[in-house]
């Protein structure tokens, strides 16, 4: 594997220290890339916005500190949208002081770069290999929890193929990119199917996951949507084996009411299918627990500003507020609900608070915000700690958390698997696949339904405390 290194330097009128102490603060601290992040020191998180070029809108990375000197070096360490480091180095001269800014680009991150300018890389199949495609959410909205997705994706076809691979061949993963996009998420899925993909498991939104499945059902192949959604029916070929928001509902329940704030609830959520499936199914476990929604709010995908939403919900009677944003929506708006001060009135519920997105969120405005998953990473059982341990001596102690949504990826792919090495019907042998996995005992109730446990948990530092049921 190479590695490309780009560097770039620029003069500051201000001393080094001080240049350094602004990194990542807000308005002041922009002047990189729009830097974001809580705290200069090793472990803290950090959003860049990186420009494409004139045409394109910004991307954004993820990664996080992990290293620096006081002074004179961040070191960023990124999984998003590709893996590599950034070195920043601040050093004092006449008038000021200089930054020189490093980035490594290897082979992945250049693929990456050349698909954002149209370039199909992915090569021609070869005969003995089996294809599974995973489309999920380098860039866009989603792109939080994106990465864990990839890397559980790699060890489950890492996990396979050191079984024997499907029928004796090696599996090999193809991983395209939707940017939280409809329209784009079918035009990858398409190349999927076009470059020899046997199955795709689709980890994006319910929008873009209704574009595939519009695109390829035809194509007869197996279509998994592993993670969190709101249900539906659909071709033979396609399976919804996620959450959904009713089982949430009914689970996070009775943890509301120990907490005691009133029945009044605020919706807010993205304005498309997921939100709106998801605020149907929770009205309907809400009136039947005698509670009352005042106020539905959906936004559209990609809102950073709440002021406006969160001022209604302040002038509200509301004591509860239910949300179902996604990504970094969803980091938005509790963040400057948590700045409000509303939090000390209102109790949150938030259907798609996974690890990396409260990460993003950040310790102090994440705590208290109460969630429901089939998965969290803090599951005490033997399987789950041997997960947990094989991901972080593959991809080290700054990658991203386990969360719901990657190994609801990384159970599919195995799932898939055992599928297609049962028998001839690979269709018929998905609609009643069973296995014991990290999150627990699971079951497939035909093409919709993933019978799963469904575990409470409520934010606290650096991860959740789990309710007991």
């Amino acid at each position: 594997m190479q590695t490309v290194v780009l560097i770039a330097g620029e003069h500051y009128p201000i001393p080094a220290e001080e240049l350094f102490a602004s990194f990542g603060c807000g308005a002041t601290g922009g002047w990189l890339l729009g830097a974001t992040c809580d705290a200069v020191r090793p472990g803290a998180t950090v959003s860049a916005s990186i420009p494409l070029g004139s045409d394109s809108a910004d991307v954004v990375l993820l990664g996080r500190i992990s290293s620096c000197v006081p002074g004179s070096k961040i070191t960023i360490t990124h999984d998003q949208p590709w893996r590599g480091r950034i070195h920043l180095r601040f050093t004092n001269e006449p008038g000021g002081s200089r930054l020189r800014v490093s980035a490594e680009l290897d082979d992945a991150g250049l693929a990456w770069w050349m698909e954002q300018r149209g370039w199909n890389t992915t090569a021609v199949a070869d005969p003995g290999t089996h294809r599974v495609g995973l489309l999920t959410s380098k860039t866009g909205p989603g792109a939080i929890f994106a990465v864990t997705c990839e890397y559980l994706a790699r060890l489950a076809v890492e996990q396979i193929n050191a079984d024997g691979g499907i029928t004796g061949r090696r599996v090999e993963l193809v991983i395209h990119d939707d940017a939280t996009d409809s329209g784009r998420a079918a035009l990858e899925a398409r190349r999927m199917v076009q470059s020899g993909c046997r199955a795709i498991i689709a980890s994006v939104t319910s929008a873009s996951f209704e574009a595939v499945r519009r695109t390829v059902a035809t194509a007869g192949l197996p279509l998994i949507h592993p993670v969190l959604n709101e249900g539906g029916r659909g071709e033979p070929n396609v399976f919804r084996w996620g959450e959904r928001p009713f089982a949430q509902m009914r689970a996070a329940a009775p943890s509301l009411t120990r907490e005691g704030t009133g029945p009044n609830w605020f919706h807010i959520g993205n304005d498309y299918s997921w939100s709106h499936g998801a605020h149907r199914a929770a009205t309907q476990v809400i009136e039947e627990d005698g509670g009352s929604i005042l106020r539905y709010a959906f936004t559209p995908l990609g809102t950073t500003d709440f002021a406006p939403l969160i001022d209604k919900i302040r002038a509200s009677d509301a004591s509860r507020v239910l949300s179902s944003l996604v990504g970094a929506d969803e980091v938005s708006f509790e963040r400057q609900l948590w700045q409000s001060g509303l939090r000390e009135r209102c109790s949150v519920l938030s259907l798609v608070l996974e690890d990396s997105t409260r990460e993003r969120i950040g310790a102090p405005a994440a705590n208290g915000i109460w969630t429901a998953f089939g998965y969290f990473n803090t599951l005490d059982s033997q399987s789950n700690h041997d997960l947990t341990r094989r991901y972080r001596d593959t991809y080290g102690r700054w990658a991203p958390p386990i969360s719901s949504f990657s190994e609801a990826v990384y159970e599919a792919i195995l799932l898939y698997a055992s599928a297609a090495r049962a028998e001839d019907d690979i269709l018929r042998s998905l609609r009643r696949v069973t296995a014991d996995l990290p999150r627990g005992h699971v079951s497939a109730n035909g093409p919709q339904v993933m019978r799963q446990r469904i575990h409470v948990g409520q934010a606290a530092g650096d991860g959740y405390h789990l309710a007991e049921q």
